[in-house]
């Protein structure tokens, strides 16, 4: 069911400042807090959306933010905002060790105004392995909300980001994520929308699973934005993880040419928001800037799969500037006897999307594995990356 725009918190908000008020003592990022190994365990906490916070036998544990809250970079939960609009697909069911590929769900949103969202939450108990969020003009892929095939309207996510746009990502399997822009960010949803995504269900258990997803998207007053975000796409499409070892796979994508080419301007990026992408064999996945002053600067570098909450905001933002592009990859390790390769069920991926403060949407992809070397014992491979880039438009 859908939950119209409130005044005030509500539920959630009640919920969210309880909450914040009840975990003010949780370790600051810094350490300043740090009893009880706070201090060391506080950032790997927020890489997975969660804060510290210490028992009282004295130990510390990473804790995951409760409903309408979001885990801050000064080590608390905090409210995620007090104008929510929540809408709860219908149950879906899949059986032990049964994977579902080729459904979507749609929520025609029945906006009159524009929309600017400053943050996304969602909440899934349905076996969701990964789902990818898009928006559409509500003329397009018509037929009743719910689930439906994909192929039955003809759906496709390059479609449907180009007619509209990229909303959200799901983070491997994980039940709750809150996709949270600074202050003052937020991404533009045209009236009369309807939001869109895949269905992905893995049920690795022994039994059949049955539950749903719910979304929930808060909005900020248009007078209030002042950065207006645009979405990027990164992804390493041939994958040839060698078996019982460790494989790495780098791309370096180059955007300045394009950048000029289009703008006659100098590549322009400042990030906002990284969400990376593998399954269960993935041991890292590492986004940095590649080239002038910028080298080597890291963005972004998760290590091991774990089925939380991945998505980083970055507040305040890390400006590019300077730089000619980005460098990304993922290691995984194979204990398996045959080799893995790009794919869905035990299969891997390596991609990362993006927000960022940029003239340009983009998407960045490399479609070969080419051998190059080893780097203590870790077999790399790398190759050339294209891009499909164009100017984003606020008010399509």
């Amino acid at each position: 069911m859908a939950t119209g725009a409130l005044s005030s918190w509500g539920w959630r908000g009640a919920i969210a400042v309880a909450l914040a008020a009840l975990f003010g003592g949780g370790c600051s990022s810094d350490g300043a807090s740090g009893d009880g190994g706070c201090a060391s365990l506080s950032d790997s906490c927020l890489s997975d959306q969660k804060i510290c916070l210490v028992a009282s036998d004295g130990s510390a544990s990473c804790q995951p933010c409760q409903l309408g809250s979001y885990a801050t970079a000064a080590g608390n939960c905090a409210p995620i905002g007090d104008n929510v609009l929540s809408h709860t697909f219908p149950d879906n069911t899949t059986a032990s060790g049964a994977e579902i590929l080729g459904m979507c769900r749609s929520w025609t949103v029945h906006n009159p105004e524009p929309m600017w969202i400053n943050a996304v939450e969602l909440e899934q108990h349905e076996a969701s392995h990964h789902s990818n969020w898009t928006f559409v003009p509500d003329s397009e892929y018509d037929g009743p909300d719910g689930i439906w095939k994909c192929a039955d309207r003809n759906y496709s996510q390059l479609s449907a980001a180009l007619a509209g746009g990229v909303l959200y990502a799901q983070s491997t399997q994980a039940n709750h994520e809150v996709q949270k822009f600074p202050a003052g960010a937020a991404i533009r949803l045209p009236a009369h929308v309807r939001i869109i995504s895949d269905i992905h269900t893995l049920n690795t258990t022994k039994n059949s699973i049955t539950g749903h997803s719910t979304i929930s998207l808060y909005s900020m007053p248009a007078q209030a934005v002042k950065t207006k975000l645009v979405p990027f796409h990164l992804t390493y499409d041939e994958l040839t993880i060698l078996p019982q070892s460790t494989s790495r796979f780098t791309g370096e994508c180059e955007l300045e040419s394009e950048y000029q080419q289009q703008t006659q301007k100098p590549f322009d990026l400042s990030v906002y928001y990284l969400l990376p992408h593998t399954h269960a064999l993935g041991t890292r996945m590492f986004v940095e800037a590649m080239g002038g002053v910028m080298e080597g600067q890291t963005l972004i570098d998760v290590t091991g799969f774990n089925g939380e909450a991945r998505g980083r905001a970055y507040d305040p933002p890390i400006d590019l500037t300077g730089a000619t592009g980005l460098r990304f990859g993922c290691e995984f390790t194979n204990p398996r006897a045959e080799e893995v390769n790009w794919g869905f069920d035990d299969q891997e991926m390596c991609e990362v999307l993006g927000f960022a403060a940029t003239p340009l949407a983009f998407e960045s992809r490399v479609s070969e594995a080419v051998p190059a070397g080893s780097d203590a014992g870790v077999a790399t491979f790398t190759g050339g990356c294209s891009t499909i880039a164009f100017v984003w438009d606020h008010n399509k």
